[in-house]
């Protein structure tokens, strides 16, 4: 699969859908009675328990894992039964919205040195 490019911030739309869950996603295609978002993630907000600041979590609207093109992820929402926007995402939730479709493998670091090979039996 190619790399895909970052995202463009104007195709992004937040929705409330039909039942009341944010949601953010980068615009397929829309017209007067729909709205499809590509990659679709919601985003939830919560207090934190302990501190009483609230919290901000980001999950797909379905795992990729699950999916056998991960290019096929269009979600056709009816303008009657959510609520659209006109908000600007602050730029650590898009780059959230980009890290959970697009992400990045950790960088692991090499060993320093050879491990010591142990000879259980002799040849």
């Amino acid at each position: 699969m190619a790399d895909k490019k970052p995202t463009d911030k104007k195709s992004i739309k937040t929705i409330i859908d039909h039942i009341g869950r944010t949601v953010v996603g980068s615009v397929t295609k829309e017209d007067p009675k729909t709205i499809t978002l590509f990659n679709p993630v919601i985003i939830h907000v919560q207090p934190d328990p302990q501190s009483g600041q609230l919290q901000v979590q980001s999950f797909p609207y379905i795992f990729m894992e699950f999916l056998k093109d991960k290019d096929k992820n269009n979600w056709t929402f009816y303008k009657t039964a959510i609520s659209t926007s006109d908000v600007d995402l602050d730029d650590r939730i898009i780059s959230q919205y980009e890290n959970i479709n697009n992400p990045q493998p950790p960088i692991q670091e090499a060993p320093a040195e050879e491990p010591e090979v142990i000879k259980l039996f002799d040849d």
